[in-house]
């Protein structure tokens, strides 16, 4: 028995940046823009939005570009509301940019995201576990404070060079406590990946410090503890 296959009549793309969303709707043949705020806030005046003009949200597919984290929360909040979000990854993205002789820099465009997402009918994006986005937030952090180290190291030295011998002893103090912090973050980056082997590696280990190599070492033969 044939099942006839849904006609798609609307389309979203959205372009996305720390603060807000441009979303450009494509619907029997009219362009529509707006503006909204990065937050939950603003994900569900998107989908007033569209209700407004008459776009059902459940399967309305909306094509984001997933490598720039800030569209992570806007992914699955629309994925949530029932939403075939889709992911428009560089490569096909460019190509497509390419083929229609616009400059690179127009792929990261709402209206563009738009017309790809109409034209090639980019595949359904799956929201990551729980597990999966837990483990990232605990790398982000454990790179914060990183980075936080870093910056206190390079004043210490000054210090020490200037001769403010109080303020690089109090210094000395406060990188051991940021010491402290990172094995706790490592040790719970551990625990975590133990509890949940198989997960897929987070972009937040490339280019990560010789500790994440460990912890990334030590991740990979979890299951044989």
């Amino acid at each position: 028995m044939n099942h006839a296959i849904k006609q798609e009549t609307a389309f979203v793309g959205i372009e996305t940046s720390k603060l807000l969303l441009k979303a450009v709707l494509i619907s029997s043949g009219d362009v529509l823009c707006k503006v909204l705020e990065n937050d939950l806030a603003g994900f569900r005046w998107l989908r007033s939005w569209l209700q407004k003009n008459d776009v059902p949200v459940m399967g309305l597919r909306v094509c984001l570009r997933l490598d720039d984290p800030n569209s992570e929360a806007a992914a699955r909040a629309l994925a949530g509301m029932g939403m075939l979000v889709c992911d428009a990854q560089p490569g096909p993205l460019e190509a497509y940019v390419h083929s229609c002789g616009l400059p690179a820099g127009a792929a990261r465009g709402a209206v563009v995201l738009a017309h790809y997402c109409a034209s090639e009918r980019p595949a359904r994006w799956t929201p990551p576990s729980p597990a999966y986005v837990e483990l990232r937030l605990w790398l982000r952090r454990l790179q914060a404070v990183q980075q936080v180290r870093k910056q206190e190291i390079a004043r210490l030295e000054s210090h020490f060079h200037a001769g403010q011998i109080a303020l690089h002893q109090l210094l000395r103090q406060q990188i051991a406590c940021l010491d402290a912090q990172i094995r706790q973050h490592e040790t719970a980056i551990l625990a975590h990946v133990r509890r949940h082997p198989g997960l897929p590696k987070p972009p937040e280990l490339l280019g990560s410090p010789q500790r994440i190599g460990r912890y990334t070492f030590a991740a990979s033969n979890a299951s044989g503890h």
